[in-house]
């Protein structure tokens, strides 16, 4: 059943990707990049370092992360998606190396990451966190960590349809259970306001039950935040700035004593 949600998500996704061409390749050859300075504050310096991003969509992360020094892989199940960051690449003269695969099903190859990195809706097409965290745990080199930043489940299933407004469109506790109706305005772009476009089968997954797979995986927490972004709920007034709109999480893979005993004095 699992997989037959991803393969299904894999066709809308290819569906929709050339509506979603994310920035033109001249924006990283002129320096830009995507990433949030909370991003980049969590992940620490990364020149150097091997960083693995799933579900990268048509690559704007990965070539920020490239544009900072680090080798990276990136990961997606949409053939489109990843044409369209490969042409980037190449346009940019960024070199990152794109990989189509199931984010749960990775090639042995892609293994001792210092960073593995999730952004801004990847983490809802994830359908069984056990699975993830245990994944990401074996591919993380001793002292590498998981960052997932992303939209809050909050305001996944808050929607704003009048003005002042909040509706309930989904269910917070949902979890494993996969939700095929997805409010217009949390459609991915493309999808949204789109009559035509193909369905979608998401999770939501509370941030507490990320952090508890991920510490059962044998990961550390490191830092967990949450933040407002008013225009994420438009519409609704001064009050949106009370509400949470995005997190992040990172989680540590320790050094164990084993391996402290093979570094060189």
């Amino acid at each position: 059943m699992l997989h037959d949600i991803t393969e299904s998500n894999r066709a809308s996704w290819n569906q929709i990707h050339t509506a979603r061409p994310g920035q033109p390749a001249s924006y990283f050859a002129n320096g830009g990049s995507t990433l949030s300075a909370d991003e980049l504050a969590a992940a620490g310096e990364v020149r150097g370092r091997r960083v693995l991003q799933l579900a990268c969509s048509c690559g704007d992360e990965a070539l920020s992360w490239a544009q900072l020094g680090a080798a990276v892989t990136g990961v997606d199940i949409s053939e489109v998606a990843l044409d369209l960051a490969r042409s980037k690449s190449v346009a940019a003269g960024i070199q990152v190396d794109f990989r189509r695969a199931d984010m749960l099903a990775l090639p042995a190859d892609l293994t001792d990451f210092d960073l593995i990195y999730l952004s801004w809706g990847a983490i809802c097409w994830v359908p069984d966190l056990t699975v993830f965290a245990t994944l990401v745990a074996s591919r993380l080199a001793p002292g590498g960590s998981i960052l997932v930043a992303d939209h809050h489940p909050v305001w996944e299933v808050l929607a704003v349809q009048a003005t002042g407004q909040l509706t309930v469109t989904a269910d917070y506790f949902g979890r494993s259970t996969p939700h095929a109706t997805i409010e217009n305005t949390k459609l991915p772009t493309g999808a949204r306001d789109n009559p035509d476009a193909p369905s979608f089968q998401a999770f939501i997954w509370p941030p507490s039950d990320i952090i508890t797979a991920l510490s059962a995986a044998g990961l550390t927490l490191a830092r967990f935040q949450e933040f407002p972004n008013p225009e994420m709920y438009a519409g609704l007034g001064p009050t949106a700035s009370l509400l949470p709109a995005t997190y992040l999480i990172k989680a540590t893979r320790n050094v164990s004593h084993e391996t402290l005993q093979q570094v060189p004095k």
